[in-house]
């Protein structure tokens, strides 16, 4: 497996939240930033700048399957996101003002959805299951001669759920209605080919193949328009205002590369690992949930989010902390903000399965010697944590009182 720079002792098992960045990558981040580079000169190095800019876009629009005008870069997913839903819905609106989502959408896309509503759009929830699968025939009966948009997350990053996007993309095509996937935690982890899926607007999140931070990707299919939020002047990405970030495009370029190398590689280790935790878990510690999908085609292999009841989810991640290890409770954007995620809600988890989960979250990087001894050093956290909880007290003596 491809080498990476070691963080001290510690064991980062919070990928989805942050992924490290390739060391080649990160030099060529490097190199570009700190030298005077510019697409937009007319000198030597303007026109080196150019090149590499375009050697980039021809490897990017290989590793998605897409053609290099499709593709418009944006300081991070998060704007991405917002270029690709509220440029479709300032340009299109007149066209109809009806949109479909999920309700487990990131929290961000459902406030940004308020937001629309209050300059007339009308929004109606696809209904999700337990598990956080979408039934893509509902998408047919909720849509309307009205309907202009439909979003749907490929990959759920609190509890894994990965959706039939080619079924709802086919569904939306044969509607005539427009199809923006939120593919953050998709791209470098399913394969996508946008040739073959009839995807209206994607977004991507370099980050999550182990690219830089600070530069998001909104894939714009060729007949499909959107309005520009910040004007921009550059023919080639006209919709969104500014130089060209040089050196991120470049080091995402170098991250997507690697990824294609390594992708078959990197899915067989990471799956491997998954579920050598989860069955480590399972057996040793009692009363310990999986939240979301089982293990397989439908959950994504660096998703674990697990509920061992009778504890917080909160005092699991402090604990693990202390000993060096990194994991997380909630929506890693919110999770300040909030108690029980949306997420959570919209499958109808309860309220004490809830506030117990944590997501542990595998990547490149990780080990099969991290895992086991992660496994080992959170069974203890578990024990240590259920000795102070009152409500294990109550449950082992009910046991007891079973037994006698």
């Amino acid at each position: 497996m491809h080498k990476m720079a070691e963080v001290g002792s510690t064991i980062y098992l919070d990928h989805q939240s942050a992924a490290p960045v390739f060391p080649e990558a990160l030099e060529i981040l490097k190199q570009y930033a700190i030298e005077p580079f510019s697409p937009s000169s007319l000198h030597q190095r303007g026109i080196h700048s150019k090149k590499v800019l375009q050697s980039a876009l021809e490897c990017i629009s290989a590793f998605l399957g897409c053609e290099e005008t499709e593709i418009v870069f944006t300081g991070g997913s998060w704007e991405a996101i917002v270029l690709g839903i509220e440029g479709f819905w300032r340009r299109n609106a007149s066209k109809g003002k009806h949109i479909l989502t999920t309700p487990i959408e990131q929290k961000p896309i459902l406030l940004l959805f308020d937001k629309l509503k209050n300059e007339g759009a009308t929004v109606s929830y696809i209904p999700v299951d337990k598990e956080g699968f979408v039934d893509p025939k509902a998408i047919e009966e909720l849509s309307t001669s009205q309907t202009i948009l439909c979003c749907v997350q490929w990959v759920n990053p609190e509890i894994g759920s990965i959706q039939n996007i080619q079924e709802v993309a086919n569904l939306c095509f044969n509607k005539g209605i427009a199809f923006f996937c939120d593919g953050s935690y998709a791209a470098g982890w399913v394969p996508i080919d946008l040739k073959r899926l009839p995807i209206s607007l994607l977004v991507v999140n370099p980050n999550q193949f182990n690219g830089p931070k600070g530069v998001g990707i909104l894939c714009v299919k060729k007949g499909f328009e959107i309005e520009p939020i910040i004007p921009g002047l550059n023919r080639d990405f006209g919709f969104w205002g500014g130089s060209e970030n040089l050196p991120a495009v470049l080091a995402t370029a170098k991250a997507a590369e690697i990824t294609s190398q390594l992708f078959k590689e990197k899915i067989e280790k990471v799956s491997y690992l998954q579920k050598l935790l989860w069955n480590d878990l399972l057996t040793h510690i009692p009363l310990i949930a999986l939240n979301g999908p089982q293990l397989g085609f439908g959950r994504s292999i660096q998703n674990l989010n697990v509920s061992p009841e009778f504890i917080g989810g909160e005092s699991q991640v402090l604990s693990c902390d202390l000993k060096g290890i990194m994991i997380s409770s909630g929506p890693s954007c919110i999770q300040k903000n909030l108690r029980v995620s949306h997420v959570f809600k919209a499958v109808g988890l309860g309220y004490q399965r809830a506030v117990s989960s944590v997501r542990i979250s595998l990547g490149i990087t990780t080990t099969k010697e991290e895992i086991e001894k992660f496994a080992k050093i959170y069974r203890e956290v578990v024990a240590k944590l259920r000795e102070m909880s009152i409500g294990w007290k109550k449950y082992i003596s009910e046991q007891a009182k079973n037994e006698e």
